[in-house]
């Protein structure tokens, strides 16, 4: 079991809802599905999966068989403190799915820093994350997914720091985890997802703080960049997932939180091609990277999941360099 951490931190209340201009909402979990109904699948041809080194796991919990795989590069098994990568997909994806579009950067980084990854299954495609607008099955059955990642934290045996990736939903489950299990994860990152606003948070934000990344495409119009409400689906068939804050507003909301907020100005941002960098130094940071011809994906150097030719940026391994900065 990961042991609670001892850092000093701020617990301040929830931000006031704000206006379409100004809503949105980690931890691939507030945002809204990892490839919505129709999308292509990423150009990147995943690993398959009886690549050496991976295993399947499952556990029952509340009633229900949850599963998971777990990659470990050679040596990473017999080292009981080497890190743990949770990454977690949006709605209608699997484990399979995301590891499929983004294993070959997570298994590079695994392979060359000595890293294990559990990618993990969401009851029928999601999960029971933050968010109070929206019905899906793991939310109506009140599934108790924070205990499913501490289910696999054990299943992998592991003393050494335990960090989470979301992408969409995923994200927002990244950022219950951060919320509600801040003795499980020494950092979390969401992609495509920003907090919700006060009104669509279902969630306590009273917990220890846990060091945070943003990643957030500017063409994204599921999980908009400015804020406002989230749909999944399209036509006579979308359903809302309610508001989230914009981008900066929730990466500010999470800066604030984590009392490394200063006297509540933005930090000034740093461009570098197409990303543009905020962070809130401090003992639990916040960073958010905002990214030119992204919308709702995970960036890579291999290009957007879609193949449209989005931009190239390292989402992975600029993810792997911030945990092990803020949490090493």
């Amino acid at each position: 079991m990961h042991m609670p951490q001892t850092r000093a931190m701020n617990h301040p209340s929830p931000p006031p809802t704000l206006g379409l201009a100004a809503c949105l909402v980690l931890a691939t979990v507030v945002g809204a599905c990892a490839a919505p109904p129709g999308d292509p699948l990423p150009s990147v041809v995943g690993p398959g999966d009886d690549s050496e080194g991976l295993s399947g796991h499952s556990v029952v919990l509340d009633e229900v068989t949850r599963t998971w795989s777990a990659y470990r590069p050679p040596g990473t098994a017999l080292d009981p403190a080497a890190p743990v990568l949770l990454v977690i997909h949006g709605t209608g994806d699997s484990g399979s799915g995301i590891r499929h579009g983004i294993g070959p950067e997570l298994e590079r980084l695994a392979d060359r820093h000595g890293f294990s990854i559990a990618y993990v299954d969401g009851h029928q495609n999601n999960w029971n994350e933050c968010r109070r607008e929206g019905d899906w099955p793991a939310k109506e059955k009140g599934l108790d997914d924070v205990g499913l990642m501490r289910e696999v934290i054990d299943s992998l045996d592991t003393t050494g720091p335990v960090y989470a990736v979301g992408f969409s939903s995923g994200g927002h489950m990244a950022m219950r985890l951060a919320l509600e299990a801040p003795d499980l994860v020494d950092a979390v990152a969401a992609v495509a997802a920003n907090p919700p606003t006060r009104r669509n948070l279902d969630c306590p934000a009273d917990g220890e703080a846990v060091p945070i990344m943003f990643v957030q495409g500017r063409e994204d119009t599921i999980n908009p960049i400015d804020g406002g409400e989230v749909r999944v689906g399209s036509g006579v068939s979308a359903k809302s997932r309610g508001d989230v804050l914009s981008a900066v507003d929730g990466a500010a909301w999470f800066a604030d939180r984590n009392g490394v907020a200063g006297d509540g100005t933005v930090p000034p941002g740093h461009t570098d091609g197409d990303a543009e960098t905020i962070t809130w130094e401090g003992l639990d940071p916040v960073r958010l990277v905002m990214v030119d011809r992204v919308g709702h994906s995970f960036p890579t150097l291999s290009g957007r999941w879609d193949g449209d030719g989005g931009a190239e940026y390292d989402a992975p391994g600029e993810i792997w360099r911030f945990f092990t900065s803020a949490a090493p």
